[in-house]
């Protein structure tokens, strides 16, 4: 069946099939997807209509035929966030449309708290990406319309059910305290 992301999953499919590791992987796919990230309504065509002012799951647009490869659509309301999570296999995040804000975290010495790293807000165009380990993270739409993004994940999405490897409900560390690296 054609889609009108076929172009998208050709870029996606000649940087996977060059054998490398996960972090290489991820650094080539963020330069070879810069100006190709697809527009809203063409992301929107493929989701069910009901989705499309946003979801609480994502939708999985194409799985590579040899499980390579996966691209799952998300469609978030304003304000909506996912759980502090990290990753079973690399990912390639493409903003289609509002404002994707990323905080990363890692796990405190002692494992019961989590320091915040980094946080992002990346506009529509902005890709991304990250190879476990290392990947905590939390996404949420800042913006004040539908956000859509492409998650591009080196896995077949729908044999292993979802890409997320744990969540953590755990304190988060203030700002400016001091903890050991």
């Amino acid at each position: 069946m054609q889609s009108e992301l076929d172009d998208l999953y050709a870029v996606v499919r000649g940087v996977t099939r060059i054998p490398a590791d996960w972090q290489t992987v991820v650094d080539a796919l963020i330069p070879a997807l810069a100006g190709k990230v697809p527009a809203a309504p063409v992301v929107l065509r493929q989701v069910p209509a009901p989705a499309r002012g946003g979801d609480d799951r994502s939708h999985v647009l194409h799985v590579e035929p040899d499980g390579s490869y996966s691209v799952v659509a998300l469609i978030s309301r304003p304000g909506q966030a996912t759980s502090i999570h990290d990753h079973t296999t690399w990912c390639v995040v493409a903003v289609v449309a509002g404002v994707e804000c990323e905080e990363r975290f890692r796990l405190t010495d002692d494992g019961r708290a989590l320091f915040p790293m980094e946080t992002r807000n990346d506009p529509p165009g902005t890709v991304s990406g990250f190879a476990p380990p290392g990947d905590i993270h939390r996404v949420t739409n800042a913006g004040t319309s539908v956000g859509i993004s492409l998650h591009i994940y080196g896995t077949d999405i729908c044999r292993i059910g979802n890409s997320v490897r744990r969540t953590y409900d755990l304190p988060i560390v203030p700002p400016g305290k001091k903890t050991r690296s």
